[in-house]
């Protein structure tokens, strides 16, 4: 495991310890969040450093993993903060480090990213999780965006780093597994209709919220749809992976992000006549716990094990 990772997570289980314990006042939604500068976002930096061993990333990534850590420590703090100004200005660190990434994802989209499938997952990732940092400082002020209160703000910034980072490089590492460019024409087809839902379907579930319970209804099951056809690609995978640790993490992260999706799905069919199957809060503690530990950890951790550079693969990050 990456050391920032393993840093993070040993801090994240302190935090739980003493959330149980009740010495710190966070919610499960709050370490849910605080998962991911910690542990996730550590993880998807070292997955695409693997994957683009003899690449040069760009200076806004070089200056992004050398100051991760201290960012999130100190999102750490702000979410261990009433509301306000302060823990919005500590907050703001995590913004500032998102900002790196996402320079950099605008400087491969500049190079010609969009024109490989496989250049652009990395790109646009990176540019989600800039979306994320802004709804977190959003948060911890105390702002009500677009008239959403507490918790979906912050649920928001947890969407952007699990969804819109995190499965955007998973699909990636799953699609080359498969044989990228390599793949017959049919396999190809449907693995980029689903490599399309993943890529898209954060930006319109958000917009979902925004626009009406209609599109929120399309949006939720376009992204629960492409996330369970990932899962369904790392089965498929599974076969290319030669480490046993490896293949039994993504088996894992695959089982998982089905379960997560279903649950999904039955929240968003729920939510359009506004009698939820599953509520918020257990929507939280269910589909969150699923998707950041059996999903993101557990795919992380598989793909970053069985990470190869394909040959002929090494040009364009």
């Amino acid at each position: 495991m990456n050391r920032s990772a393993l840093l993070g997570a040993i801090v994240w289980c302190g935090l739980l310890a003493a959330a149980r314990m009740h010495r710190l006042e966070l919610e499960w939604i709050d370490l849910l969040f605080l998962f991911a500068p910690l542990v996730i976002v550590p993880l998807g930096l070292e997955l695409t450093r693997r994957i683009e061993q003899g690449v040069v990333p760009s200076l806004p990534e070089r200056i992004a993993r050398l100051v991760q850590l201290p960012c999130a420590l100190l999102a750490v703090i702000s979410l261990c903060l009433d509301r306000g100004i302060l823990a919005a200005v500590l907050s703001a660190a995590w913004l500032l480090f998102c900002g790196l990434p996402a320079l950099g994802g605008v400087i491969r989209l500049y190079r010609g990213a969009f024109r490989c499938l496989d250049s652009t997952f990395p790109a646009l990732a990176f540019v989600f999780l800039l979306v994320g940092g802004v709804w977190l400082v959003a948060s911890r002020l105390g702002l009500m965006p677009l008239g959403f209160q507490e918790p979906i703000v912050l649920l928001t910034a947890v969407h952007f780093h699990y969804a819109g980072f995190a499965a955007p490089l998973l699909a990636r590492s799953a699609r080359r597994a498969l044989g990228g460019s390599q793949m017959s024409s049919a396999r190809r087809a449907l693995l980029n209709v689903v490599a399309a839902g993943v890529l898209v379907g954060p930006g319109l579930l958000a917009a979902g919220f925004v626009i009406g319970p209609r599109v929120k209804l399309a949006a939720a099951l376009v992204l629960a749809a492409s996330e369970t056809g990932l899962a369904l690609s790392f089965l498929f995978a599974l076969r290319r992976v030669s480490q046993l640790a490896a293949r039994f993490l993504i088996a894992l992260a695959g089982a998982s992000v089905a379960f997560a999706m279903i649950l999904a799905a039955l929240w968003a069919i729920g939510e359009y006549p506004l009698q939820p199957f599953v509520h918020l809060a257990e929507m939280a503690r269910l589909h969150g716990t699923a998707n950041a530990f059996g999903f993101t950890l557990c795919g992380l951790l598989g793909w970053t094990l069985a990470a190869k550079v394909a040959p002929g693969r090494s040009g364009q990050p």
